[in-house]
């Protein structure tokens, strides 16, 4: 049984279709009311129904991906390997636990195992979309009917796709589906804005997909074209028009009629056969024209998911040197804010922001920035901490914490002081996590160094670490005397 098309489809076309079947329906009432007047409640009534379908997709230039090569792959595996050594140099400057050194054992492995890879014979696919797209039923049919009869070692698993795969970190090109060498993308029509996204993304990250549209049986005959023709038209934006077959992996039972010899009638219920033989001679087509691509692309993304692990060891040791540095800078900075007080908004120009701590971080990250250019990125600091409000915040926040103490809040310089350590202490643990993934050291990303610092921000408002944190500052710039009482702002 055919059910009613809900998705942006066509608009014109079936808009004009509806238009006329409601005219037809109703031509008594636009004979008794006005032709005009039901002409136009009928083209109000399509108004509103435009007004409120689905928005279309996203426009862009087509997406040009160069072919997959073995040479491409052959460099993603140096790439891995000069960082892992590295790794290797870099912790041996430092007490290099046991964990650290099998670590890095592992990842030289992976090297090996990767190196083997590009003579891979086996493939791997992976079928996903959204829930309810037919998955399972797809990689049960394919499994019972195209595999066993394939006399090349194939693995087929079925995964539901997850919209922040591309959205939680859009500088990382590698996903779950990643380590797949070849995958099957199901929609039930035409294609809404979240599944073309999901294309795009897979397009640009070099991934081979095949557009399933799965559920044919659901639409009638002269439906089908006008979706396909959509589809196609859709996908052409990203170069993989020719990438789409139909499918119907459990076609809906339908309902016989057979007359019996008697005059009577026999009704019984007869499940529909799978349709797939498109799929099939799709995949039979890749597999003879395109295995060692496949095989060469995968392995390329597998030497990145292996370089993103080894970085984040690397990132790891470098963030525990760089602590005990920013610690030493906001200690400066609070003494220096204590003993000189000036109003808040004007720590960032005084010590808040050291360019010479951005010098020392760098230094940690071998990003080399020059004094001069150390000078540059804290003014953009000072201006994103001031245009996001954080000096105000933060100034507000701490107050109402040195409030809560008699002696500190009375201390020449207490709000400054903490406030200066505090402000130096973001800055730098911002500056970590931005060096951490920063590749281009003769400009400033200025829009992301501003989410880097809004998120640090956020995770360093908890009440319970605040109070510790003022506990600290107070006892590096108040007198010793007064230093006991400093330790009430914790155990309130």
């Amino acid at each position: 049984m055919a059910v009613k098309l809900q998705r942006p489809i066509l608009v014109g076309g079936i808009g004009l279709s509806l238009l006329l079947w409601l005219l037809d329906s109703v031509q008594h009432s636009v004979a008794e009311f006005g032709g005009t007047a039901m002409l136009g409640i009928m083209a109000a009534s399509l108004g509103v129904w435009l007004l409120k379908r689905p928005k279309s997709l996203t426009t862009q230039k087509p997406i040009i991906i160069p072919s997959p090569t073995k040479e491409a792959a052959e460099e993603a595996i140096a790439t891995l390997t000069t960082t892992i050594d590295k790794l290797a140099l870099e912790v041996e400057d430092i007490n290099k636990s046991e964990k650290i050194g099998n670590d890095i054992t592992q990842l030289r492995q992976k090297v090996v195992n990767l190196t083997q890879e590009l003579q891979r014979e086996e493939l791997s696919i992976v079928i996903t979309g959204n829930q309810g797209v037919g998955k399972t039923a797809l990689t049960e049919i394919l499994k019972s009917h195209w595999i066993s009869k394939n006399s090349q070692k194939i693995e087929v698993t079925d995964i539901t796709w997850q919209s922040e795969w591309i959205t939680k970190n859009e500088d990382a090109q590698v996903n779950p589906l990643s380590p797949y060498d070849l995958i099957l993308f199901l929609t039930t029509g035409d294609l809404i804005d979240s599944e073309f996204q999901a294309l795009s993304k897979l397009t640009t990250f070099g991934q081979r997909f095949i557009l399933v549209w799965n559920k044919q049986d659901l639409y009638l005959p002269d439906q089908k074209p006008q979706i396909l023709q959509k589809i196609k038209e859709t996908l052409s934006t990203i170069n993989s028009e020719e990438n789409l077959v139909g499918t119907s992996a459990r076609p809906n039972s339908i309902k016989v009629r057979k007359y019996q010899q008697d005059g009577t009638i026999q009704e019984y219920i007869e499940q529909s056969l799978p349709e797939i033989s498109g799929l099939a001679e799709k995949l039979n087509q890749v597999l003879e024209q395109e295995k060692e691509k496949l095989v060469w692309a995968t392995t390329r993304r597998k030497a990145e998911i292996v370089r993103l692990e080894a970085k984040n060891i690397l990132n790891q040791i470098r963030k525990e040197r760089a602590i005990p540095v920013i610690e030493q800078y906001q200690w400066i900075a609070a003494a220096a804010a204590f003993a000189n007080p000036v109003p808040a908004l004007d720590l960032l120009a005084t010590a808040a922001i050291n360019a010479q701590l951005i010098v020392d971080l760098s230094a940690i990250y071998e990003q080399k920035i020059s004094l001069e250019k150390g000078k540059q990125v804290a003014g953009t600091m000072a201006e994103l901490m001031l245009k996001l409000g954080l000096v105000e915040l933060s100034t507000k926040t701490l107050t109402i914490i040195l409030k809560s103490n008699s002696v500190t809040f009375v201390a020449g310089g207490a709000i400054q002081a903490v406030s200066a350590a505090y402000l130096t202490r973001v800055a730098g643990m911002s500056l970590v996590e931005y060096f951490a993934t920063q590749t281009d050291t003769n400009s400033v990303n200025i829009e992301k160094l501003g989410k880097i610092l809004q998120s640090v921000f956020s995770k360093t408002q908890e009440n319970n670490f605040l109070k510790s944190f003022v506990s600290q500052v107070m006892s590096h710039v108040l007198p010793q005397d007064k230093k006991l009482e400093v330790v009430s702002i914790q155990t309130e």
